[in-house]
């Protein structure tokens, strides 16, 4: 039983982002501090019942739990924007086991089928559809999902292929089988300790750890299948217009 959640606080002067270390692919956006708070304990109960669809094993929550900010940094950026900095928390400093991994790979299956559900029989015109006020199309946004897993993996200084295919499904299947097979025969030595990538350096916060990557690997894809659910239903009340 669950009786209390840690949380980890991106304090921003326009908006705050949450995310909960335990949970990976659990996180809220509000514009404050307490607005997100109120919004964790709704998301905690939604990412475990996403588990239990795909019949996930996990503790169940107390009625009466209670959600505790671990570690709050305060920022000077908005954390809800693309492309945003990612700060190191100390909580992800901790050094992984191969289970972590083994349940990395796991949630990124799920979040890969759910991505794919909505997808994979759409029209070409509906994937090139760009949204009034919206960053990228839906083919875009594919695409981005692809390039960043593997860009993920090279924050630990692991070079992965670069040599990609031009269509998007198959974009989608290559990236994610180089990282999967990357996962499955991860090294020893990069479980612990704090990188600083050699590539595609960052101006404001450039430290990562093996389990940031591996939250962030299921917090992307699953962050960006919200953005192409809202896509596609700006897309069809369009239609009807």
């Amino acid at each position: 039983m669950i009786s209390k959640i840690s949380v980890c606080l991106e304090v921003g002067p326009q908006a705050t982002g949450a995310f909960i270390p335990d949970c990976p692919g659990c996180w809220v956006f509000g514009r404050t501090k307490e607005s997100v708070l109120e919004k964790v304990r709704i998301a905690i109960v939604e990412w475990f019942d996403w588990l239990d669809r795909y019949k996930e094993s996990h503790p169940d929550i107390g009625d009466d739990m209670e959600v505790e900010i671990a570690e709050m940094l305060r920022v000077n950026y908005n954390p809800t924007e693309a492309g945003k900095p990612e700060p190191l928390f100390w909580l992800e400093v901790l050094p992984v086991r191969r289970g972590d991994i083994e349940r990395t790979i796991r949630l990124m299956g799920y979040s890969r089928k759910d991505l794919l559900e909505l997808v994979s029989s759409m029209t070409e015109e509906c994937l090139d559809w760009k949204p009034p006020g919206k960053p990228r199309t839906i083919r875009n946004c594919l695409k981005h999902i692809a390039y960043v897993e593997p860009w993920y993996i090279s924050r630990l200084n692991i070079k992965l292929p670069e040599d990609y295919p031009e269509d998007v499904f198959e974009l989608l299947n290559y990236t994610r089988d180089i990282v999967i097979d990357c996962l499955k025969n991860f090294p020893e030595r990069r479980m612990r300790g704090v990188s600083q990538p050699k590539k595609d350096k960052s101006p404001v916060c450039d430290l990562w750890t093996t389990r940031k990557v591996l939250r962030r690997l299921v917090d992307h894809e699953r962050l960006h299948t919200k953005y192409i659910e809202n896509v596609i239903k700006m897309y069809h009340c369009n239609k009807k217009r």
